[in-house]
């Protein structure tokens, strides 16, 4: 029995075999470089299975066209909801026939101009649109949209799906990371200012909130007023999740436990002065003298102290492997402008209307998988959000360099391959708990999981016969085998190019 026909039989009892077809038939027209889902190039709507896109409208913006599209998805309780998403790109390209390279937006709505950033650098560009729907909770349902979102981005059949690149800001930043944990292969990851340590994450906004003024009226004046406006998230978190700060739930949530899983190359940005996502959880380094004449005495941001004696005591840079990591840093310009509370949107850390300061590029090391650039502002101000000064640097020497280079053999791992693995097979190892107890669904339609998996796999054997050695096997080491003992390639790609 070949590996397809072993494939089909061996995806359980549960799924209907009808739809179970329609699965087959999605991947196979998809590895093929067939559509089911676009003619002439259009972006159309998808039929014929649960999960399927909607194309709510096309519309043209100068030189750019973009559609919006309505995606279903399972929500962490198993419920299905929707989202709605925004597809950018330049109609020649996709009447090039050529595969193009995909920048996924996660979590928050891209700008205009990292939209068109993007497009210039001979992109496409997906992002969550908050038209119809509001935006949802970072640690909650915004993740599965996510998922859902790349996933069909995935699916559209002119998409370079090893070329894509995630990024995001704050919230988006962390959410990069997430969405780098489970996708593969990729071109890389752009992580601006994100919290990659929710134990630490949590008790900062907890410890915090009457330190920054939140619980105060709404008139007055807020000793830290821009960590005022987010530190109540921390208890809609807990209504969410576990209410109990020792719950494995926040460890599970954050990137350090899941360092092993995020394989393609990663920028990561954060700067000194931060004081929604601290340089403290980052790096251990210190850059500055920490003036607590200028803050509340009840304010405290030390990593040892708001993480005694757990999993979350740990700072991003010592999570990851040594001789996979690069640390760059940016001392400030001394021509920068440095925010104060009569700047315009200071309280939402956007000062768009500053005129930017020169570009920075910013520095990284092809022969690392993480690059860590900190941005070297002094000593935080009590009243900022991300950063003290107003930056302006670029990563688009990054982004050029892997949107146009092949996955690495090291972007599949052990740990990268259990999770696919669990992933096509319906049941993940690690997820945080819900308030009720039960653990948080983190998939996606089932058929949808399976054929983003294979479709994965397949990309990356196809990359070259050493890809596909590695794959082998690694796939006979693991615990986990829903194709079988053994993973034929040489059937699954003749299984693939049969339709």
């Amino acid at each position: 029995m070949d590996l397809g026909t072993r494939w089909f039989f061996n995806t359980g009892t549960k799924m209907k075999r009808d739809r179970l077809t329609v699965i087959i038939v999605l991947l196979l027209t998809i590895s093929s470089g067939k559509s089911l889902f676009a003619q002439d190039h259009a972006i159309v709507s998808e039929k014929g299975f649960d999960g399927a896109v909607h194309v709510e409208n096309q519309q043209d913006l100068n030189s750019l066209s973009f559609v919006t599209v309505t995606i279903p998805y399972l929500g962490m309780n198993g419920e299905t909801l929707k989202g709605q998403a925004r597809f950018y790109y330049k109609p020649e390209l996709l009447e090039s026939n050529d595969k193009i390279p995909v920048y996924c937006g996660v979590h928050y709505e891209s700008s205009e101009n990292t939209i068109n950033t993007y497009i210039d650098m001979g992109m496409a560009v997906v992002t969550p649109y908050f038209g119809e729907i509001p935006i949802e909770f970072p640690l909650g349902n915004s993740i599965n949209f996510s998922k859902a979102m790349i996933q069909w981005a995935r699916r559209l059949p002119f998409a370079d799906r090893a070329k894509m690149i995630f990024g995001g800001v704050s919230g988006g930043g962390y959410m990069t990371l997430a969405m780098g944990a489970e996708f593969f292969p990729l071109g890389a990851l752009v992580s601006d200012l994100p919290c990659p340590n929710w134990i630490y994450g949590m008790n900062y906004l907890l410890d915090n909130q009457e330190s920054s003024g939140c619980n105060l009226p709404p008139d007055a004046q807020k000793p830290l007023p821009v960590l005022a406006l987010i530190a109540p998230g921390a208890d809609l978190a807990l209504s969410i999740f576990k209410n109990d700060m020792k719950s494995k739930t926040w460890y599970t949530l954050s990137t350090i436990s899941y360092v092993d899983r995020i394989t393609a190359p990663t920028m990561v940005l954060s700067a000194t002065g931060d004081m929604l996502c601290t340089i403290e959880m980052i790096t251990s380094k210190k850059f500055y003298t920490f003036n607590r004449g200028e803050f509340p005495d009840n304010y405290v941001r030390d990593l040892e102290t708001l993480t005694l004696e757990t999993e979350g005591n740990v700072t991003l840079d010592n999570s990851i492997p040594k001789e996979k990591l690069a640390t760059h840093i940016i001392p400030a310009p001394k021509d920068l402008h440095q925010f104060s509370l009569n700047d315009p949107k200071i309280l939402d850390d956007a000062a768009y209307d500053l005129t930017p300061p020169v570009e920075i590029e910013r520095p990284w090391t092809k022969d690392k998988q993480w690059n860590i650039v900190i941005l070297n502002e002094g000593a935080p101000l009590p009243y900022i959000g991300h950063n003290r000064y107003l930056w302006n640097t670029s990563n688009r020497t990054f982004v050029n360099y892997y949107k146009n280079r092949k996955a690495d053999l090291e972007q599949l791992n052990a740990a990268k391959l259990k999770r696919l693995l669990e992933r096509y097979s319906g049941e993940l190892s690690e997820v945080a708990l819900l308030a009720n107890g039960k653990p948080a669904n983190r998939l996606n339609f089932k058929q949808l999981e399976k054929l983003d998996v294979v479709i994965g796999l397949l990309d990356y054997a196809n990359t070259g016969p050493a890809h596909a050695r590695r794959l082998q096997e690694l796939y006979e080491s693991s615990s986990l085998k829903p194709f079988g003992e053994r993973l034929d390639l040489g059937n699954l790609r003749e299984w693939a190019d049969s339709l």
